[in-house]
């Protein structure tokens, strides 16, 4: 879903912007609060959003942590999808598209009601408005018992127009022996989710339904202390999605011999849902490094490697670079290459023939295709006072498929 995918984006910014090592078990955090706004935006006047965030985290002595957030975002903009530009040209003309478009859904439920054109060139990929707002909220409780090894429960909520999330999260983490430069880790977190269905086709006379969507995720994790100047952690992931996995925003052709000839005419080609398989499984690993170079400079370069099911894998490979060029100012600048496969019923919308089969899933999101990325991005933090810090960050995204977009953060941290 375009929308949720937007959003998310934005929360991951707020956590990559961070990208501190944790504190020593012993040593006491500070207590703080944060407030960070966030602003994502999509070139082609397509999606625009903004994300606003505020967390806590208040300690309570060395044992125990509670870490709390509030996050309202807002959505505008255009999402593309097929739709047909040849004009209806007086009753009898809608009359026949309508007794055609009934016939081909005949053949395939997955043909829409909205928006037939009996030309097959005539169906263009055009912007769709979109609008809305998300409510989040999210709170986790930490443990540290006598060997310092951490335990830690998670809750989260999140609300807009057509789609709910409610999860649940817990980690382990468990250290080798007691000079705990090794330790392991394992994390799960379950989300119960539901998306209100076809909602962008309700004045075409198309129901709208509550689906569900179940999204499972474990992580094992082994971080080691090589040196006092170099730490590393590698992780490996698996997920699981069942349930009402398709984007109703998106649409597809698709191809219906409705004369059954073995041939398919201009006018036998007709708009449909983007229609997804209701299971995925996926799985990949993650390593990640710190080094410092300096006292100044820390160097934290990063590999990921993902696969699934539907087809896709990818690798990411790239880092971030902390230097602290003055006691009070630190810039981070990154670089990220990203690469992925397309998922086997994927076409891309600019292909020669662009059209599906009647029957069986299909999608053109250019999410799901096989493109390489570029990322780019730079922080800053100011440590205004002893308990004041402003941080910000600007990034830029490009995808060889010609989807382009740029972000950027603000907000202050106040310890207490």
């Amino acid at each position: 879903m375009s929308k949720k995918l937007t959003l998310t984006m934005l929360s991951g910014v707020a956590v990559s912007s961070l990208g501190a090592l944790s504190l020593p078990v012993d040593v006491e955090a500070a207590d703080h609060i944060s407030i960070h706004h966030m602003n994502f935006e999509e070139y082609g006047d397509k999606v625009k959003a903004g994300d606003n965030i505020m967390s806590i985290e208040k300690n309570f002595g060395l044992d125990w942590t509670l870490t709390a957030e509030l996050g309202y975002d807002t959505v505008s903009g255009a999402s593309p999808a097929w739709g047909p530009t040849t004009p209806v040209s007086g009753n009898q003309d809608a009359l026949n598209r309508a007794e055609k478009t009934q016939l081909a859904q005949d053949n395939t439920a997955e043909v829409i009601r909205a928006g037939y054109d009996p030309y097959r060139d005539g169906y263009v990929v055009q912007a769709y408005e979109l609008e809305d707002t998300r409510y989040s909220s999210s709170a986790n409780l930490t443990y540290r018992d006598e060997q310092r090894d951490e335990w830690s429960l998670g809750l989260n909520y999140g609300q807009e127009e057509d789609y709910k999330s409610m999860g649940i999260n817990g980690q382990v983490l468990i250290y080798a022996d007691s000079r705990k430069n090794r330790s392991y880790t394992i994390g799960t977190a379950l989300l119960f989710d539901k998306t209100l269905a076809f909602q962008e086709y309700k004045d075409f006379g198309n129901a709208q339904e509550w689906q569900n969507i179940v999204n499972g995720d474990v992580e094992l994790g082994l971080s080691q202390i090589f040196t006092s100047n170099f730490y590393a952690t590698l992780t490996l992931f698996a997920g699981y999605k069942s349930g009402y996995l398709s984007n109703h925003y998106l649409t597809v052709q698709r191809e219906i011999d409705l004369d059954d000839n073995g041939t398919i005419a201009d006018d036998e080609v007709f708009l449909a849902q983007d229609t997804r398989p209701d299971k995925r499984v996926s799985g990949g690993i993650n390593i990640q490094t710190f080094y410092s170079v300096s006292s100044a400079v820390v160097v934290r370069p990063r590999y990921k490697y993902f696969s699934d099911d539907w087809g896709v894998s990818s690798h990411q490979i790239g880092g971030k670079l902390g230097i602290e060029l003055l006691d009070w100012l630190t810039l981070t600048p990154g670089y990220f290459w990203y690469t992925q496969t397309a998922a086997d019923f994927f076409i891309d919308p600019s292909a020669t023939d662009p059209s599906f089969a009647a029957t069986g899933y299909a999608t053109s999101d250019l999410r799901l295709g096989n493109f390489n990325t570029n990322a780019y991005e730079l922080g800053i933090s100011v440590q205004a006072s002893q308990r004041l810090r402003f941080n910000a960050l600007a990034a830029y995204y490009d995808r060889s498929n010609g989807y382009e977009s740029q972000w950027w953060v603000v907000g202050a941290t106040y310890e207490f």
